[in-house]
C-alpha cells in the first residue's frame, strides 16, 4: 500500500500528471487509496507520455523550423517551432470542425501548464517566446492535448575567422561564434534545458578558388597569392553569419613552359622527341607566389638566374631541366617538374637524284642531315668546274642555268661530339622533267 500510495502523491506533485489524473481518475485520500497492480502500471504510462494524445496536429507557418525538445527526464519530447525574428507567430490546431480549443502558457515560476490565455480559436497569436499547451475538446470530451514551445530570437554573433597556423604548404584556421541562449524547461520538473543550436561551418576563399571545407577547424593548402579566407557560420533556423581575414601569401610553386625558337628547316631531321644541334629555346618563368630568386638547372649543360632566358643546347645527350624558385622573405623554395631535352647525335645523308622541276618535291640537291656544328658542301660539273659552293647545310643547289646530266659533289662536316667527322663525294643526277 505505501508504493501505491507513493504514485499517486507524485502525480499531485506534478502539474501535467495532475491534469492527467483528473481526466482519468480521481485518487482517494491517503487511507482510502486501493490501487491494484495493473492501474498502477496504467498510471506510469500516463505520466511518461507526452500531453499530445488524441487527434488532430499542430502547424506553423512553412517559413518556420521545427525541431524537437530533448528532455532529461524522459518525458516524451514535444515539438518546438522556431519563427523568423520578422515573422508572426501563429500556431494552428488542425482538427474537426467541431472542436472546440482553450490555449494555456507555461508559467516557469511553478512549472505548470495550466495558465489559460485563450479561450476558443483555431490559432493562436504567440507574442512572447515559451511554452504552450492547447487542450482540445468535442462535445465536452477531450480529443487531444498538446504541449510546444515557440522561439523566434535565435541568433548567431560574434563570428569570428582565425589563422591558426600557416606555413609553405598549408594554412590552418578556426572559427569562433556565439548564440543567442534559447532554453525550454523538462515538464517533469522544471529542470533547465538549453535549445542546442546545430552550427554548420563552410569555408571558400575571396577571389573564389577550388578548395572548400566544412568544419570549425580547417585546413586549405597554402595559397600562392593573397586571398580572404571566407567562414559561413549557419544553423537549422535559417541564420547565417560570414566573417573573413585577409591572407598574405607566402608559399610558391616553380612551373615554366617551352617555346623554341629554331626555324623548321626542310631535311633538318627533328622530331618531338630527338632534336638537332645546334638548338635553342626560350624558357617563359611561369611559377606562381612572391618570388625572389630564380635559378635553372639545364643538365650538364649550364645555369641561369635569369627569370626567362635563352639557352642553346648544341651537344647530343639528354638534358633534364628544372626551374628552383625562392621567396626570400618567408623562406618557401619550390622545384619545378623536370623537362627532358634529347639532342641527337649527328646525321649526315646525301641523295643521288634531284628535279628542279617547279613541283615542291626533290628540287634542290639537299642533304638530310642533324646536329652539324660545321658544314662545307661544292658541286663541281663532269669537266672539273664548281658550279655551287655552300656551308650552310640548311641550303641546297637548284641546279637552275644548268643542263641537265651527272655532276660531282664533295662535303666536309662534323658533329659538336668528338670524332664526328664527314667526308663524302659522289654523283648526282640532275634530271629536268617534261
Amino acid at each position: 500500500m505505501e508504493h501505491e500510495n507513493n504514485v499517486c502523491l507524485n502525480l499531485h506533485n506534478f502539474k501535467t500528471a495532475e491534469y492527467v489524473n483528473k481526466l482519468y481518475f480521481s485518487c482517494p485520500k491517503k487511507e482510502e487509496m486501493r490501487v491494484n497492480f495493473y492501474t498502477l502500471v496504467f498510471i506510469g504510462l500516463i505520466m511518461f507520455l507526452p500531453t499530445t494524445f488524441g487527434y488532430g496536429q499542430l502547424s506553423v507557418d512553412q517559413s518556420a523550423i521545427i525541431t524537437l525538445t530533448d528532455y532529461p527526464s524522459g518525458v516524451m519530447n514535444d515539438t518546438i517551432f522556431c519563427f523568423q525574428p520578422t515573422s508572426p507567430m501563429v500556431v494552428r490546431f488542425d482538427g474537426g470542425t467541431n472542436f472546440s480549443m482553450t490555449w494555456f502558457k507555461y508559467d516557469v515560476n511553478d512549472n505548470s501548464w495550466d495558465n489559460i490565455i485563450q479561450n476558443g480559436g483555431e490559432q493562436l497569436q504567440v507574442t512572447e517566446e515559451g511554452g504552450y499547451r492547447v487542450v482540445v475538446q468535442e462535445d465536452g470530451s477531450m480529443v487531444a492535448d498538446r504541449r510546444f514551445w515557440v522561439f523566434n530570437s535565435q541568433s548567431i554573433t560574434d563570428v569570428k575567422a582565425e589563422i591558426v597556423n600557416d606555413d609553405c604548404y598549408g594554412v590552418d584556421l578556426y572559427a569562433t561564434s556565439t548564440i543567442k541562449p534559447l532554453f525550454y524547461f523538462d515538464p517533469a520538473n522544471g529542470s533547465y534545458v538549453p535549445l542546442m543550436y546545430d552550427l554548420s561551418y563552410t569555408w571558400t576563399t575571396d577571389p573564389e578558388g577550388d578548395e572548400q571545407y566544412t568544419g570549425q577547424e580547417v585546413s586549405f593548402n597554402a595559397p600562392f597569392n593573397d586571398v580572404s579566407f571566407v567562414v559561413n557560420v549557419s544553423d537549422q533556423f535559417g541564420n547565417s553569419v560570414n566573417d573573413s581575414i585577409e591572407y598574405e601569401a607566402i608559399a610558391v610553386k616553380a612551373d615554366f613552359e617551352v617555346k623554341s625558337l629554331k626555324d623548321t628547316v626542310l631535311n633538318e631531321r627533328n622530331d618531338e622527341v630527338n632534336l638537332s644541334a645546334p638548338y635553342e629555346i626560350q624558357f617563359v618563368d611561369n611559377s606562381q607566389g612572391k618570388i625572389s630568386a630564380w635559378e635553372w638547372t639545364f643538365g650538364e649543360a649550364g645555369r641561369s638566374i635569369d627569370q626567362n632566358p635563352r639557352f642553346v643546347f648544341a651537344e647530343a645527350g639528354t638534358y633534364e631541366v628544372s626551374l628552383y624558385v625562392l621567396n626570400r622573405d618567408s623562406g618557401c623554395e619550390s622545384i619545378s617538374d623536370v623537362f627532358q631535352i634529347n639532342i641527337s647525335e649527328s646525321e649526315l645523308e646525301v641523295p643521288n637524284v634531284f628535279t628542279p622541276n617547279g613541283d615542291g618535291i626533290n628540287d634542290e640537291f639537299r642533304v638530310a642531315y642533324k646536329s652539324l656544328k660545321k658544314f662545307e658542301m661544292v658541286v663541281f660539273n663532269r669537266w672539273g668546274r664548281k658550279v655551287y659552293q655552300s656551308k650552310d647545310p640548311a641550303k641546297g643547289w637548284d641546279g637552275d642555268g644548268h643542263a641537265p646530266g651527272v655532276y660531282f659533289y664533295y662535303i666536309y662536316a662534323e658533329g659538336y661530339n668528338e670524332g664526328e667527322v664527314y667526308k663524302k663525294e659522289g654523283a648526282v643526277h640532275l634530271i629536268r622533267g617534261k
